[in-house]
């Protein structure tokens, strides 16, 4: 089963440097049109990303006897420029093999090349993409199509191409929440493959949540995808991850939609200790000591202004990769952010993030009555 695999491996994120090793079941339901069993798996494996280079590994027991093994690999990288409050340009390439085992040995390899343009629009950010894929697979019947004959085995040359684009905007609803929309076209070599889809995700405390809808017409129907996932951070290293719905159909493998789900422990053996907190506040009288902390590995220079110092850079102090900077200030609501190398920086996690009238993210500040 071809949704197997996009179930049990977690989403890989190109990062500066992770390495995850993953553990945990996962449980993957056929389309109802095709004659297999439901099917749960014990998987093992895991995730590295170094610079621009980042990968996988995993393989999966079988927890029922009609069901099979299975292996997968992906091998990746990316470049980039720009971005950094103007267009940017990306490229990512990823190399993708697996085999299932028998009763049906199936076995498939895949190279797929993804450009992107981003484009910023005030606090949104209009994103296009393009897309190519090749590949072959290999399906392996030892029953001879289930008649009882000869061994047979079905070779196909596997090709995709196609593009879409996408709106993201952040939201203010909940902190570091992000929506998208945006709608995707594909001609392969199973037909024409359009859809469209809704989705939004976020980090609210130690945890990190992502919903997405899509909406597919293929060449064998309408489709529904739904996929929510879920981590939460338990400690320093660790952490676990679930992630349930509707996979969708893939244009370049033709593989169809179907239900899966998975849980799973992650442990980064490279995790940094626990971060500084951004904002701590120490009352002091009639006004309130707040200590402003933040890590940016190999900036030059960094300073912090809000309207608390009427937008002026208020320069801050530097111990190893930790800036800081000291403010006595009445009680009241302030927005600010970060120069970071002459840059605009407002942290994922920062409190209160809100854009303004000119479509800048700021932070917000919230100085209590002591």
């Amino acid at each position: 089963m071809i949704a197997t695999m996009s179930a049990a491996a977690p989403e890989i994120v190109a990062q500066d440097a992770q390495l995850n090793v993953d553990a945990g079941v996962s449980h993957a339901r056929p389309p109802a049109d095709v004659a297999s069993d439901p099917a749960t798996y014990a998987m093992l494996g895991g995730r590295f990303a170094l610079g621009p280079v980042f990968g996988s590994a995993y393989g999966a027991q079988a927890l029922d006897p009609n069901s099979a093994n299975w292996l997968g690999g992906t091998l990746g990288a990316y470049w980039r420029t720009g971005g950094i409050g103007g267009p940017g340009l990306s490229l990512t390439g990823t190399v993708v093999a697996f085999t299932i085992g028998q009763p049906t040995r199936y076995d498939a390899a895949t190279a797929r090349l993804v450009p992107e343009l981003s484009l910023p629009l005030g606090a949104s950010t209009l994103r296009l993409r393009g897309y190519g894929g090749l590949g072959r697979s290999d399906v392996a019947d030892p029953g001879g199509g289930g008649g009882g004959g000869p061994p047979t085995s079905v070779v196909s040359d596997l090709w995709a191409y196609g593009g879409g684009l996408e709106l993201s905007t952040p939201l203010n609803v909940l902190r570091s929440t992000q929506a998208w929309a945006g709608g995707e076209a594909y001609e392969a070599a199973d037909g024409t493959f359009l859809a469209g889809y809704v989705g939004g995700g976020g980090a609210l405390g130690r945890a990190r949540w992502k919903v997405q809808a899509k909406f597919w017409d293929t060449p064998a129907g309408d489709e529904f995808e739904f996929r929510a996932a879920l981590s939460f951070r338990l400690s320093h290293g660790w952490t676990t991850e679930a992630a349930a719905g509707r996979a969708g159909p893939d244009p370049l493998l033709g593989s169809p939609a179907g239900i899966d789900g998975g849980l799973t422990l992650v442990w980064n053996p490279l995790a940094r200790p626990e971060p500084l907190p951004l904002i701590s506040l120490q009352p002091a009288g009639d006004s309130t000591t707040v200590l402003i902390q933040l890590e940016r590995e190999g900036a030059e220079s960094v300073s912090v202004l809000g309207d608390f110092s009427g937008w002026e850079e208020i320069a801050m102090e530097r111990t190893g990769d930790t800036w800081m900077a000291r403010l006595s200030l009445p009680p009241g609501v302030y927005h600010f952010g970060f120069r970071v190398d002459g840059a605009w920086y407002v942290p994922e996690d920062a409190p209160g993030r809100v854009s303004d009238e000119y479509g800048q993210v700021n932070a917000t500040l919230v100085v209590p009555v002591p």
